[in-house]
């Protein structure tokens, strides 16, 4: 549905007075639009649970006790309301443009380092400091939490795969948990870390958006694995093959291409649910069931 068909949408944008070329992005969860030069309003989709937003808000609040150990900015919550029936939050802007639009138009040794530092601020996300003993969701409305990692792996999978419906029967998810490892400690976990989420200005990463939904407690090494795992043309429409080869080469330097096949299988069950996503669903398809196809 555009913006044009959406007509609850369409008040909000009224009242605050809102072009259509304020538009940022469209996400699975909200429309995001700037308000002005310091600030953005994130309209959540119809349908949103308010224990869904509010518990987004309280995670960025809970991190930014530990934000400045990262080298980069990270969204924070200034104000959660509802206007003409929908859910929005008010957040300051943060600087620079989306990695995935950066890399339409960057070449060579400049797109090589922009890729490597995308790849590295994976690996910062762990410095942000959440304090729960248990594993599992952050922000979804009846979240999965469990005593242990795998057990969590299996439950998340589990449950998208049966929203998925029949395409994945065989799968199974207690096989998918048991081939990745119990971490030493609970730790956050970004979970939607691709170029579309992280902006950059200059050379280097500027900021981390759209800590969501996706959002766990689980092992720190889920990021850097997800970040390579999403440099697919399925997913990140701009990615090349000399990407995807200096991304794997950069996780075997981080001792970690062992675990790639595992998580790519495992994440792949966790979006199994998103049928309406034709591109991720068929990436779903050619991990999990083997299925092959152009993006």
């Amino acid at each position: 549905m555009s913006i044009d068909d959406d007509a609850p949408l369409m008040q909000v944008m009224r009242h605050f007075g809102l072009a259509r070329d304020a538009l940022l992005g469209i996400g699975g969860e909200a429309c995001v639009f700037a308000l002005d030069g310091e600030r953005i309003v994130r309209i959540h989709h119809p349908g949103a649970a308010r224990e869904t937003v509010v518990r987004r808000a309280q995670l960025l609040e809970d991190l930014h006790q530990t934000a400045s150990a990262v080298p980069f900015s990270i969204p924070r919550v200034l104000e959660t309301t509802e206007v003409h029936g929908r859910l929005l939050t008010i957040e300051p802007r943060l600087p620079g443009r989306p990695l995935l639009h950066v890399l339409g138009e960057a070449a060579g040794a400049e797109r090589d380092h922009l890729v490597l530092r995308f790849l590295e601020a994976s690996t910062r996300l762990r410095d942000l400091r959440v304090s729960h003993a248990w594993y599992g969701d952050l922000c979804e409305a009846e979240p999965i939490r469990t005593p242990s990692y795998r057990s969590y792996l299996e439950l998340r999978a589990k449950k998208s795969l049966a929203c998925a419906g029949s395409a994945f029967d065989g799968i199974d998810p207690a096989r998918l948990a048991a081939a990745l490892p119990e971490p030493e400690r609970p730790s956050f976990v970004h979970m939607d870390l691709y170029p579309g989420n992280v902006l950059v200005e200059g050379r280097d990463v500027s900021a981390v958006i759209d800590f969501g939904g996706p959002a766990i407690v689980g092992d720190a090494r889920l990021d850097p694995l997800s970040a390579v795992i999403y440099l697919t043309p399925f997913i990140t429409t701009t990615a090349t093959d000399r990407d995807r080869r200096l991304a794997r080469e950069w996780l075997q330097a981080q001792h970690l291409d062992a675990l790639f096949e595992p998580a790519e299988r495992w994440i792949a069950a966790r979006w199994s649910f998103a049928t309406d996503d034709v591109r991720l669903h068929r990436w779903c398809r050619r991990v999990l069931l083997g299925h092959q196809g152009d993006p």
